[in-house]
Formats: structure tokens, C-alpha cells, sequence
């Protein structure tokens, strides 16, 4: 009795699939965050909302995210000194 290889493969390859699929994580939104304590640096953009976050180890990472969040690529800091500010929609820098 032959047996044929073909039906194990095509097994083997949808079991592989979904994990080829949804295992490429892509960057989050937040790394295209840019902060900033400089009201110039946002005077060409559009206000979103307040970005409000915990002081903490993790206060950057959570202000990036809120401000990626609301649709925004940059943050307006308070203070060099917090993560608290404004997130805004600027356009993209010119190459």
C-alpha cells in the first residue's frame, strides 16, 4: 500500500498559515509619535485633545499611545518634566 505525501503536506501548511498571518506584529502607532515642548512646533497643526497620563515609569509610552490614539503624530508636553499635553494632527514633514 503507496501512500501519498500530498494530503500530510497541505496539513502541515494550513496549520502554518495563521500563525505566518498574525505573528508579523506591525510597529505601533505611538512610535510615530513625535514629543515636543515647543508651541512653534505645532502651529501648523490641528488641536485633538488632551493627552492626560499617570507619572510613572510607563508615562511616555502611555502618552505616545493616547496621542496615537485621539489620531495624532505629535504631542504638545507641558514640561520637559511630564508626559501631560496635547495631541495634535500635523502634516507630514516635506523630504
Amino acid at each position: 500500500m503507496k501512500r501519498s505525501i500530498a494530503p500530510l503536506l497541505a496539513c502541515a501548511v494550513l496549520a502554518v498559515t495563521p500563525c505566518a498571518a498574525g505573528c508579523a506584529t506591525p510597529a505601533p502607532a505611538s512610535n510615530a509619535v513625535r514629543a515636543t515642548t515647543s508651541l512653534d512646533d505645532v502651529a501648523s497643526c490641528i488641536l485633538l485633545g488632551k493627552v492626560l497620563v499617570s507619572d510613572g515609569p510607563d508615562a511616555e509610552k502611555a502618552a505616545r499611545d493616547k496621542t496615537a490614539s485621539l489620531g495624532g503624530n505629535v504631542l504638545l508636553r507641558k514640561t520637559d518634566q511630564v508626559w501631560n499635553g496635547n495631541a495634535y494632527k500635523c502634516p507630514a514633514p516635506a523630504h
